[in-house]
């Protein structure tokens, strides 16, 4: 008896020794693979708020162009993360994302609306004017959208943003009448809905903004934000000026063909009958610039002028 139990104990201790024994699988030389998932940390460094077509580009901190951030991380055209931020969060400007090693699509989307636009699909990116319940409408724009490469040791991304909307400019050079308290601009042909998959806009919109004037002063500027369409259809404004319980004493109508990171600026008496406003006539030499870390482009393409 005593004699088997010398034998049994050795055995039993090879037995111990070998199911504690690690036995790697995967890797070289016992080095564990990338981990499934892993911290993706983005960045806007600013943005470029350039026109085109100019040499010069000026891109300024993302807080100096932008109230709100949106960023969104597709696979597959599926939304998987997302994270809305506004100025005076502690991370505006920095999102962190835990995502599997893969390939992905991200946007990046930098305005200045009073609520944040619908990111479920990248083709379908919808602002909602608040312009009735006290917004301040439509926003000067810009984005990123790029595809997204994640290993298990994915660094920090850094990434610039470029304007995605169009301006019209309507300078009102002759005083504005007593009774006149604010400008309703109504127009179609543009889209308050961003494809940010191709840079255009993906919707026939009517898009409605109310801005208030100023009585007596002259001149006064009013800025108009759009998506144009990549078919180049033109876009139609209808201009009332009108009191403050919204009745209507005078009204306009322009048309303008727009581009994105453009200005289309028109000029003129707006309520008297000497130099109204007409067809502008392009002026590329007049850039008016602006600048944008995201970094934001800021830098307007170019500008377009016309009388009225």
């Amino acid at each position: 008896m005593k004699k088997l139990t010398l034998i049994i104990l050795p055995l039993l201790l090879l037995l111990l020794l070998t199911g504690c024994e690690k036995i790697v699988l995967d890797g070289a030389d016992g080095v564990q693979p990338d981990a499934a998932d892993g911290q993706v940390t983005i960045s806007v460094d600013g943005a470029n708020t350039s026109y085109a077509g100019f040499e010069t580009r000026s891109s300024l901190p993302v807080e100096e162009v932008c109230t709100r951030l949106c960023f969104a991380v597709y696979q597959g055209g599926t939304r998987l993360k997302y994270d809305n931020q506004k100025l005076g969060d502690a991370d505006f400007g920095t999102a962190t994302f835990t995502l599997d090693a893969g390939t992905y699509q991200l946007l990046i989307l930098g305005h200045s609306g009073q609520a944040n636009p619908a990111t479920t699909k990248p083709e379908q990116v919808k602002f909602t004017n608040l312009t009735a319940s006290g917004g301040t409408g439509y926003t000067d724009t810009f984005y990123y959208y790029g595809q997204l490469e994640v290993t298990g040791s994915t660094p920090q991304q850094r990434y610039t943003l470029e304007r995605a909307s169009a301006m019209l400019r309507l300078i009102v050079r002759d005083a504005v009448p007593s009774q006149v308290s604010q400008f309703y601009f109504y127009y179609t042909g543009g889209s308050g809905q961003l494809d940010v998959t191709t840079g255009y806009g993906s919707a026939n919109s009517q898009q409605k903004v109310t801005l208030p004037v100023t009585p007596g002063l002259q001149p006064q500027q009013f800025e108009l934000y759009t998506f144009p369409h990549a078919d180049g259809q033109p876009v139609k404004f209808k201009i009332e000026a009108q009191t403050s319980t919204g009745e209507t004493l005078f009204t306009r109508e322009l048309q303008a063909t727009m581009e994105p990171n453009i200005i289309t600026q028109y000029s003129g008496n707006f309520f008297s009958s000497s130099d109204p406003i007409t067809d502008p006539d392009p002026d590329p030499d007049q850039p008016d610039t602006s600048s944008s870390s995201i970094l934001v482009d800021t830098e307007w393409g170019g500008v377009e002028e016309f009388s009225y």
